[in-house]
């Protein structure tokens, strides 16, 4: 049956940014497909939530305070997931910040702060969880980019932009490496979603209006848009799809 192939049943997850937004829908998303999840974000309390709705499900969740862009922590959540939930198969890179300076008001140390959580944040996770990954033979590793990584089409974003554009290139590049090893890479671009870092835009007087009538499909994304796609890219209904970045944003401007 081909509803088999999104089975996720036996498989371990890894989902870094899992307390809100994108994060925490794709990581909830797996559980309910069957997987055990780990979750990773800077602050362990903002993971209960997500926590929660994933115990509900009945599968196996792991909490683990971790700052990406730090090696150590992330050795140290890798080692911790696999520890108490197994090996990985899966890595969701969802953990992401974001900065709208213009750029000749943007200060070097925010601009490294964006680089460093966003785009070294994403390699140091597929290098920690990828070498576990080869000695299995087997992995799928899912990284989240922006549809602003080679559109650009709002002012202010560069420093955003350029780490995303990162991700993207990034996750290429491995999948390219790693393909002969079983592991797949893949990577998501989302366009403007309902969440906690675009909250604040969103309650601007006319702005959701303003993105609903760019957006082709109408309408602002919602986390829940994400999850299907994550599913799919994690399970082996996508298992020859690798190297590829998929544009999960509407339909893109008009």
């Amino acid at each position: 049956m081909i509803l088999d192939k999104f089975k996720l049943d036996g498989k371990v997850a890894l989902v870094t940014g899992a307390g809100s937004g994108l994060g925490q829908a794709m990581a909830v998303a797996l559980a309910e497909a069957g997987a055990d999840v780990a979750l990773a974000g800077r602050r362990v309390e903002a993971l209960a939530e997500t926590e929660k709705r994933i115990s509900a499900t009945g599968r196996r969740v792991l909490a683990v305070s971790a700052d990406v862009s730090k090696s150590e922590d992330v050795k140290k959540l890798v080692s911790a997931c696999e520890s108490k939930l197994g090996p990985i198969d899966i890595l969701v890179n969802g953990a992401g910040v974001f900065s709208g300076y213009d750029t000749v008001a943007l200060a070097e140390d925010e601009w490294r702060r964006i680089i460093d959580i966003n785009l070294t944040g994403t390699f140091l996770c597929c290098q920690a969880v990828g070498e576990g990954m080869f000695s299995r033979g087997r992995g799928s590793i899912i990284n989240i980019a922006t549809f602003l990584g080679d559109r650009a089409q709002r002012p202010a974003r560069a420093a955003y932009n350029a780490s995303k554009g990162g991700v993207a290139a990034l996750s290429r590049a491995l999948s390219v490496e790693w393909g002969t090893q079983g592991v797949r890479v893949n990577c998501i671009s989302p366009g403007a979603h309902r969440t906690p870092m675009l909250s604040p835009g969103l309650a601007k007087p006319g702005n959701e209006e303003w993105l609903n009538e760019k957006t082709i499909l109408g309408r602002v994304g919602e986390p829940e848009d994400i999850a299907g796609l994550c599913v799919f890219l994690a399970s082996e209904a996508s298992g020859y799809i690798t190297g590829v970045n998929i544009y999960e944003d509407g339909g893109g401007w008009s």
